[in-house]
């Protein structure tokens, strides 16, 4: 028995190729002898970075460079730190070209060495290279040094790394290292509750976002922070409607329960989409709060244009926040499938309209009067 099933593919910024990149000349300091000269151009580059002047941190520390006594470690730290304005910059080119030679030279180690694998991988992953990110946040953390808040920045970053190649386990489980490292690291509390939400751990990842918040976070991890709640903000405009955000990516992630006062589960509102697509874990989930019925068997289309075999199973109740939803009917791929988002279809929504506020960038939904009426 074949379906009409559409299964939308989200946009690649949905995934969120967000790293941190902490201030690597702070971990790598010069080396007594350092000439007078070298270290006022070197402290001129660091404030024009820390202010977010790139072109002129670059040109003071090429300045530097071009002061500095035959001396590797003290180029090396100079090197790193202009690597680091390079990135900020946006000149992807001459942030490697710097990096390259700090990693090709002989006797680089500690925190140098942790330090330009850490800015190599999130230029790497920038890049969308995220294998390579893996082996270069990997390398840094295995290198031995005592710098504890450049080891928690490796984690977070390699669990920012997993996170976007769906990997959400070992996303947790680094970003656990990295709050252990660093407890006042807003940056992984903002990465575990991206990879909480991925999960499908509604709850888990606004408390983590709060607590991101909580710590006067830089802007980037503000920005996820207040990513994650915002998803999860509803309204009310009625006693039977909310009205709900709709993402940069003009997503609609809403939130179902299986019974009334049940665990939320995050799914992706889609009214392109015919039939509602669920993980195998959560139909286990779903199986102990309420009826699950087996149907049959169907075909899907996935946006690549391969077809896989599914089942089909009929939940006895659901609810789109407190709206109810009624019986509706759920499919789960047969075979292994990389995790899936939850897609809740339209033929889901016979109890609600749905309707779209792109000005606003916001989704109105609505309990109908009657199943046979109009939207």
């Amino acid at each position: 028995m074949k379906t009409g099933f559409k299964i939308t593919r989200l946009a690649r910024g949905w995934v969120w190729a967000v790293v941190c990149s902490v201030m690597v000349i702070a971990a790598c300091s010069f080396q007594a002898w350092a000439t007078d000269n070298v270290e006022t151009l070197f402290e001129k580059g660091k404030q024009h970075l820390k202010t977010g002047n790139y072109e002129q941190a670059i040109r003071s520390f090429s300045e530097a460079l071009n002061s500095v006594e035959q001396d590797r470690r003290n180029e090396h730290v100079v090197r790193l730190a202009r690597a680091q304005a390079y990135f900020g910059k946006g000149d992807i080119k001459g942030a490697y070209k710097d990096l390259d030679e700090i990693l090709g030279s002989d006797g680089v180690k500690g925190e140098m060495l942790a330090s330009g694998l850490q800015l190599r991988g999130v230029l790497n992953l920038r890049q969308g290279r995220e294998s390579r990110a893996l082996g270069d946040f990997t390398a840094a953390i295995k290198t031995a040094h005592e710098n504890d808040s450049l080891r928690s920045v490796c984690f977070a970053n390699r669990g920012i790394t997993f996170i976007n190649v769906g990997n959400f386990d070992k996303a947790v489980s680094d970003l656990n290292k990295a709050i252990e490292l660093d407890p006042t690291s807003g940056f992984a509390y903002a990465g575990r509750g991206l990879a909480y939400l991925r999960q499908d751990k509604i709850d888990s990842a606004r408390r983590d976002g709060e607590k991101a918040l909580s710590l006067h976070p830089d802007e980037e991890t503000r920005t996820i922070a207040e990513k994650i709640l915002s998803e999860m903000s509803v309204s009310a405009s009625g006693p039977l409607s909310v009205v709900v955000p709709i993402n940069e990516g003009g997503h609609v992630f809403v939130q179902v329960r299986f019974r009334k006062n049940g665990t939320p589960h995050r799914f992706l509102l889609d009214t392109g989409a015919t039939f509602t697509l669920i993980d195998r874990d959560l139909l286990e989930e779903i199986k102990r709060d309420v009826q699950v019925k087996e149907v049959g068997k169907g075909m899907v289309a996935i946006a690549d244009g391969s077809r896989h075999k599914v089942t089909r199973y009929k939940v006895k109740t659901a609810f789109l926040y407190n709206l109810p939803l009624g019986e509706i009917e759920v499919h789960v791929f047969d075979g292994k499938i990389k995790r899936v988002t939850n897609l809740l279809g339209i033929r889901s929504l016979g109890n609600v309209a749905v309707s779209i506020d792109t000005a606003s960038r916001k989704a109105e939904i609505s309990r109908r009067e009657s199943r046979g009426s109009k939207e």
